[in-house]
Order: structure tokens, then sequence, then C-alpha cells
């Protein structure tokens, strides 16, 4: 997986998709990170919501985990977008992980935006979607 740092414009979907997309939770062991306690019922919601993702394009498959020490078992190929505002939170299915298992603590920004975020695959998120810059992502997908 390609390291982005937290908050900073998403180029891993293109130069295009940067306008509108923001990073979190794209780690690598070679970049530090924040590390601190979470609230478990942001943890809970970014489940609930990475349960079943909307993802309007198709990524480049699976990703394993590679700050796990011995065996990087966990790996996931989904990605998570969260609508807030004028702009689009991204973070790779990994983030449950990451959270989890190598403490990674969660800007508070996207936390914020994960306990607002409606069902994926309701209309308001759909709505949300698209008003945050999913119209961008659309459009780049038809091309």
């Amino acid at each position: 997986m390609t390291f982005n740092a937290d908050l900073e414009p998403l180029t891993y979907f293109g130069p295009e998709l940067a306008k509108v997309c923001v990073a979190v939770g794209w780690l690598d062991r070679e970049m530090p990170f924040t590390t601190g306690p979470s609230d478990s019922v942001v943890f809970r919601r970014l489940q609930e919501l990475l349960r079943d993702p909307f993802e309007p394009f198709v990524a480049g498959g699976a990703h394993r985990c590679n700050l796990c020490q011995l065996d990087p078992e966990q790996s996931g190929g989904a990605n998570l977008l969260v609508p807030a505002e004028e702009l689009l939170f991204v973070a790779p299915a990994l983030i449950l992980h990451y959270v989890n298992a190598h403490h990674y603590q969660l800007p508070i920004s996207f936390a914020e935006a994960v306990l607002k975020c409606p069902d994926t695959r309701s209309t308001e998120y759909k709505r949300q979607f698209l008003q945050a810059g999913g119209r961008e992502i659309m459009r780049l997908g038809q091309g």
C-alpha cells in the first residue's frame, strides 16, 4: 500500500481526485504515525461502515499490513469514503486493524465525520458523497 500522510490530499487514485480526497490511515512502517487511545464508539461505527463500503471505482487489490512485526496476516482491499462538508476522507479497510493492533490514533476530524456518516448504502450517504466531491469521482470513473 502506498503511504499518504493523514489529512493530506490523497494521490493514490490520481491527481484529479486529490483535490476532493483526503488521506486517513494510509500507513507504512517506515513513516511515523500518531498513536494513542481510541474511542470505542468511533471504532464500532467504523466497523459498521466497513461492512459494506460504497466504492465507486476499483482499486488495485488487497494489501497486507506491513506494520506487523512477524506475521502480517491482516489484509484488505476495500476503501472507505467518508463525506465531510466539501471533501471525502478516504481510508483503507486496514484502518480497523491499525487502530486495534497498532494503536493508530484517528484524526479528530475523521472520527467526527465517521460518527456523522450515514450507512454507506443509504440515499442520504449518496447525497452527502456527491456533495462532498463524489461527482468528480463519478465523472472520472466514466472516462
